[in-house]
């Protein structure tokens, strides 16, 4: 069976990717509720090799848990067939046990950390790579799920920040450096959200660049930009690269895309904005979104 990861910036399209991909035949689909999210700020770390050994075992383990128990649910069968993301013949299969999953898609946002942990746990496994400007997905994680705020920062208790440092009274997350974290605090949550988002950028850029990562064909980066203005090219393209055909079915899930969300960041406030833009310029510019 093939795996695949699903990964980029919370708030990049991974959710509506992840819908779209239910259609597939034969692949089981699941966003990150398995493996704990605080383990992948964890193996962004620099940890001794025979730790990041027991992560990566982790992760398989946990992979094969799930594969042994819940693909086979009836419950599970009956609803895809009734929202259309399965055919009638794979739930009949299912139901007698007799499907044999060809795939397996696993969706972890928070795994952009740290690309190279997913890349040698399953040595065999394919990434998918989702990004989007850095100025919406602030934008709507503020909007959607108030994060970084004074008051989340009392604790280590959140997705954004899950490990880290004691500074003011304030727990800095781990991918803030000590001589930034007087820069952090003083900015709004806008900006400290964006600023999650270039560090993410840093490790997937910094990791897929690398030769032997970018010669191996296990890495494919799609703009969220894009496929929500091409849904079916890009679509197909995601597709191909699983390993499916790109039937009517996936079709019609990706032309449900819209474009509606992008650019709403201009909302804000232009001194907010400027000041996101002076912390992420770099990777910005990367991308092309500040020419």
């Amino acid at each position: 069976m093939n795996t695949f990861f699903v990964i980029g910036c919370p708030r990049s399209g991974t959710t509506f990717l992840m819908n779209c991909l239910e259609a597939l035949p034969y692949a089981e689909c699941l966003s990150g509720i398995s493996f704990p999210v605080p383990i992948a700020h964890l193996a962004a770390q620099q940890l001794p090799e025979h730790i990041n050994h027991c992560l990566e075992y982790a992760l398989e383990s946990t992979l094969n848990v799930y594969l042994d128990s819940i693909p086979n649910s009836r419950f599970k069968a009956l609803h895809r067939l009734a929202t259309g993301s399965m055919r009638f013949q794979e739930a009949k299969e299912l139901l007698q046990q007799r499907r044999q999953l060809q795939r397996l898609i696993y969706k972890e946002p928070f795994f952009s950390f740290a690309p190279d942990f997913l890349y040698r746990a399953l040595p065999n496994c394919k990434i998918i790579y989702l990004y989007r400007d850095g100025r919406d997905c602030a934008n709507s994680l503020v909007k959607s799920y108030g994060v970084l705020t004074d008051e989340k920062l009392k604790t280590l208790r959140t997705s954004e920040s899950s490990l880290g440092y004691q500074y003011r009274g304030l727990w800095m997350p781990w991918w803030v450096s000590i001589d930034q974290a007087s820069d952090f605090i003083s900015a709004s949550p806008y900006v400290r959200a964006i600023w999650m988002w270039k560090e993410m950028v840093h490790a997937c850029e910094g990791f897929f660049s690398q030769d032997d990562v970018l010669s191996s064909g296990r890495i494919l980066k799609i703009k969220y930009e894009d496929l929500a203005h091409e849904p079916t090219v890009f679509g197909e393209k995601i597709v191909h690269y699983i390993g499916a055909d790109f039937d009517q079915r996936l079709q019609k899930k990706f032309r449900q895309a819209s474009v509606k969300s992008i650019g709403k960041y201009m909302r804000r406030e232009v001194e907010e904005i400027k000041a996101a833009e002076n912390i992420a310029f770099r990777e910005l510019t990367l991308y092309g979104y500040i020419k």
